[in-house]
């Protein structure tokens, strides 16, 4: 009995929700027969509970001052007056065909209804073309246009390795893909154009080439990695040391379609200035000369000088030498001393000339400022120190002071002893003895038995001078050619 009864509830209220519901829809279909459902819209507008003739009216109105605001990125907006394009807006018959195909199916109340289509409209579209095309949005006029700018890899100073650097969207427009945009835009009547809604305009920006998602993108990341994290050092003595690091290799190599490439022309420049740095040939130094007093020498082939293109070639070898990628991972998980060890690449220094000694404080006092040799062309006399004091003095008789015989000032090395040589000349080829070379375009010392020694002056050389060389009295070459030392320093003033 209880179950009966039961039952009999149960069925009773469904039956009372079964003509509520018919009720409902019957009043619905009724009160909706000539409007459109609650919760409707079309192209934008609200068209919801109004009949279809209400309806019409309010699109009409809503487009009878029609404008088009366009929004575009980096806070980009364009507005075009239908006035501008001779816009003309009527509703079409899609209008009629719409509420025919809403109130064809059922409704049910709290839904959402947006409808888009496409209205009579008319306009200029050369205007439209015109207003686009020269509008600030493309031509960048009050509104900087920024180019996509790819995926890349970029050393990090910071983290001491490359990383991934994100594609920028830019804003720079397509042309034609914007001005169709447009058009399709002023057909559905609709007020305005958000093209920052890559989902509604997916195409009308130029796009990167290159995404963070490309696989590509991780290759090349290991690949200046492995390249560019290695460091080059030449030890140059006296506890200072030089090094190519792997901040200053990420801006020589470039990673182009799966190769890494390198920048010669600024390699070749870095090892240029490591060279000029460490070079003192033809520096300024200051000397005591004989009298005690402080001589600014200037130029020569004194010094100390390193060799370019070994070092260059030194260098493109280190940069290209494989290295294992386990070493660079290790060094990019943990920069420490001994995995930055594992990736030096030790390169001895190549000289082409070499000094007595080097000063890393004072560059120019690199020679043997204890022994050395002082030529003075105003007194036409040698002076050769030792221990800082002049050990030994002698007359000379330097070039004659006209073109091509003048003997070159400077600081210069004694090259080479020859106890006998032929000089050779454009017009004279002079046996002599005791032959000690200062330069290589042939200055030297050297006897001069024709020279006419009793009449001897310091001027003497202006008219009986020499074709550069220092000439010296038979009876003290061979003291200086003993005295004067390979390599050892001398100083014409």
């Amino acid at each position: 009995m209880k179950k009966n009864w039961l039952l009999r509830i149960v069925f009773g209220i469904a039956g009372v929700l079964i003509v509520a519901v018919i009720a409902v829809l019957i009043w619905q279909k009724g009160y909706y027969g000539n409007r459109w459902y609650g919760n409707t819209t079309i192209n934008g507008v609200d068209v919801s509970k109004q009949t279809l003739a209400e309806s019409k009216q309010k699109l009409i109105e809503a487009h009878q001052d029609y404008s088009l605001t366009i929004k575009a990125r980096e806070d980009g907006i364009l507005t075009i007056n239908g006035s501008d394009i001779d816009y003309k807006f009527d509703i079409g018959s899609q209008f009629d065909d719409l509420f025919a195909t809403q109130h064809g199916s059922m409704s049910f109340f709290g839904k959402k209804r947006e409808y888009t289509m496409d209205y009579d409209v008319d306009y200029d579209a050369k205007k439209v073309a015109k207003i686009a095309s020269e509008s600030a949005l493309m031509t960048g006029d009050g509104y900087k246009i920024k180019k996509p700018v790819n995926a890349h890899v970029k050393y990090s100073a910071e983290k001491k390795q490359y990383e991934c650097i994100a594609e920028k969207l830019g804003n720079k427009l397509k042309k034609k893909v914007f001005i169709q945009a447009i058009e399709d835009t002023l057909q559905k009547a609709q007020t305005e154009m958000d093209l920052t809604d890559e989902k509604a305009f997916p195409d009308v920006y130029k796009a990167p080439k290159i995404t963070s998602e490309d696989e590509e993108l991780q290759t090349a990341l290991s690949a200046c990695n492995n390249a560019a994290i290695r460091f080059i050092k030449w030890n140059m003595g006296e506890g200072v040391t030089e090094q190519i690091t792997p901040e200053e290799i990420s801006k020589w190599i470039t990673y182009k379609n799966g190769k890494i490439k390198y920048d010669q022309t600024a390699i070749s420049d870095w090892i240029e200035a490591f060279c000029l740095k460490y070079k003192t040939v033809g520096k300024t130094r200051t000397i005591k000369d004989h009298n005690g007093k402080n001589v600014k020498i200037y130029g020569g082939d004194y010094g100390w000088q390193m060799d370019y293109e070994k070092t260059l070639s030194q260098a493109l070898k280190a940069l290209k030498k494989p290295i294992d990628a386990s070493l660079t991972e290790a060094y990019i998980n943990d920069a420490s001393t001994d995995n930055q060890e594992a990736l030096t690449i030790k390169c001895k220094v190549e000289y082409l000339n070499t000094a007595f000694q080097k000063d890393y404080n004072n560059f120019a006092v690199d020679w043997d400022t204890q022994n050395y040799t002082e030529i003075s062309l105003a007194d036409q006399m040698v002076y050769v120190f030792r221990n800082g004091k002049v050990a030994y003095s002698c007359k000379t008789i330097s070039g004659r002071p006209v073109e091509g015989r003048s003997t070159p000032t400077g600081a210069y090395f004694i090259k080479e002893h020859n106890t006998h040589r032929v000089l050779k000349g454009e017009n004279y080829e002079t046996p002599v003895d005791s032959w000690v070379r200062i330069t290589w375009s042939g200055t030297g010392f050297h006897a001069a038995p024709w020279q006419s020694w009793s009449s001897w002056t310091k001027d003497y050389y202006k008219v009986r001078g020499s074709h550069g060389c220092l000439n010296l009295e038979p009876s003290v070459a061979k003291k200086i050619y003993d005295m004067v030392k390979y390599r050892e320093a001398v100083f014409i003033h």
